[in-house]
C-alpha cells in the first residue's frame, strides 16, 4: 500500500523485525522453533520465511497446544508463525532453540525466549504502531475531503510521515548495523518500495557482518539490477506487443519516451492512467512517446484494460505476470513504475506521477 500522494515515498502497512548486532558475519545453522498456545489445541500451525526470491513454508499439527519446527537456515531470516488466522513474527539465528509460551487469542503478547534480538523488534513495533496509527487517520480525513477538497494539510501530514518513516529506518540502522536482519527493514521499505537513494546510503552504513548478511547480499544484489535503470543510464530490450510483432525501445530515439510498468489488475495504475492519457493528447504531437509494459499473464484482460482506459500508445508484454524477465531484469518490485527516456535514450527520471509527469514535459518538449 503507498502513501495517498505519489510524489511521496510509499509506506507499506506490513509487519517488520529488525534484530541486533553480532560481532562477525553468520553461517548456516539449524533452528528449532516450540511452543505451547492455550486455545490452539490440535490445530495446524504454519511456519513460513523467505529469502533469495525463495518463499519457504512448513506445517505441523500441533498436539494439545504444542508444537515444534526444526530446519536449517543460511543465517539470520525472518520468520512468520501463523495459526488460526493470528500470526506471530520472529528473527531467528542459526543453532538458536526459540520457545514460545502463551495464549493464542494473545499472540501478541506471549513470551519468547532463545530469540536472543527479538527485544529489538518489539522496539521496531512499538514506533512503527505509531507511524501507522497517524496514517490511518490521515487516510480517514482524506475520505472526508472528497475529491475536490483542499488536501494540501494532509499531503504535507503525508510528508512529514514519511520523513519520520525514513528517519526510524535510518536510527535503526545506525543503532544495529552488523545485524543479520537489519537489512531486511531496508529491503521492504526502499527495495520493494522503490527509494534508491536510501538503499544505497542505509546499505553503505551496514557493517561488513551486515552486507554478509542473507539479506545484506540480497541488497546487494538488488542495487546492481537498480543501476541498471539509474539516471543517465541508456537502457534498451524488445518484447512483443498487441500483434505479436517486437518492438524495441532504441527504435524510438529521438523522441521522449515514457516506459510505464502497469498491469489490468493494478489499481494505482488504472487510478494514475487518466495523467498518462492527459499528458500523451497535449504532448505526444511534440516527439513525446509511451510504451506500457504490462505484468499481466492474460492477454484479454490486458487488452481490455487498454481499451476502457484509452490508452492510445504503444503496447507490449510477454505475458508473465511477475515472472516477467523484464521485470526482473530491471528489479520491478511494485507497480506503477515508470522511466523517462530523452531524445538519446538516456534516462532523465523516474516514477513522474500527475503534475509532476506534464512539468518536466514541459520543461524539454518546449
Amino acid at each position: 500500500m503507498k502513501l495517498y500522494n505519489t510524489t511521496f515515498k510509499s509506506i507499506l502497512f506490513s509487519a517488520l523485525c529488525l534484530i541486533g548486532s553480532t560481532a562477525i558475519a553468520q553461517t548456516a545453522g539449524t533452528y528449532q522453533i516450540s511452543g505451547k498456545l492455550d486455545g490452539l489445541g490440535n490445530n495446524k500451525v504454519f511456519l513460513s520465511t523467505s529469502y533469495d526470491n525463495k518463499n519457504i513454508t512448513d506445517s505441523v499439527v500441533a498436539q494439545n497446544g504444542s508444537f515444534t519446527f526444526k530446519g536449517t537456515a543460511p543465517g539470520t531470516l525472518i520468520y512468520a508463525i501463523r495459526a488460526e488466522k493470528k500470526h506471530l513474527v520472529l528473527a531467528v539465528q542459526p543453532n538458536e532453540k526459540v520457545v514460545i509460551n502463551g495464549s493464542l487469542a494473545k499472540l501478541n503478547e506471549v513470551s519468547i525466549t532463545g530469540a536472543k534480538d527479538q527485544h529489538i523488534w518489539q522496539e521496531w513495533t512499538k514506533g512503527w504502531q505509531t507511524i501507522t496509527a497517524r496514517a490511518g487517520q490521515l487516510y480517514k480525513k482524506l475520505d472526508s475531503l472528497g475529491k475536490d477538497g483542499d488536501r494540501t494539510y494532509v499531503d504535507a501530514e503525508f510528508s512529514k510521515l514519511n520523513q519520520r518513516l525514513v528517519d526510524s529506518v535510518e536510527a535503526m540502522v545506525k543503532k544495529y548495523p552488523s545485524s543479520g536482519v537489519t537489512p531486511y527493514i531496508i529491503i521492504d521499505r526502499f527495495i520493494n518500495y522503490p527509494n534508491l537513494e536510501k538503499a544505497k546510503s542505509t546499505y553503505a552504513a551496514l557493517t561488513t557482518a551486515g552486507k554478509n548478511s542473507v539479506y545484506g547480499k540480497e541488497i546487494a544484489a538488488s542495487l546492481a539490477i537498480s543501476a541498471k535503470t539509474g539516471i543517465g543510464v541508456k537502457p534498451d530490450f524488445t518484447l512483443p506487443d498487441r500483434d505479436g510483432k517486437n518492438v524495441t525501445l532504441s527504435s524510438l530515439k529521438g523522441k521522449v519516451v515514457l516506459v510505464d510498468f502497469w498491469a489490468s489488475w493494478c489499481a494505482p495504475c488504472r487510478k494514475e492512467n487518466p495523467n498518462l492519457v492527459k499528458a500523451y493528447a497535449k504532448y505526444h504531437n511534440k516527439a513525446f512517446e509511451i510504451i506500457g509494459v504490462s505484468l499481466d499473464n492474460k492477454k484479454d484482460a490486458w487488452l481490455k484494460a487498454i481499451e476502457a482506459d484509452q490508452l492510445g500508445w504503444m503496447h507490449v508484454s510477454d505475458l508473465k505476470g511477475w515472472k516477467s524477465d523484464l521485470a526482473a531484469e530491471y528489479g520491478i518490485k511494485s507497480i506503477p513504475t515508470s522511466f523517462l527516456v530523452d531524445a538519446s535514450g538516456k534516462i532523465i527520471a523516474k516514477d513522474l506521477r500527475g503534475d509532476q509527469l506534464d512539468k518536466k514535459l514541459e520543461s524539454i518538449l518546449k
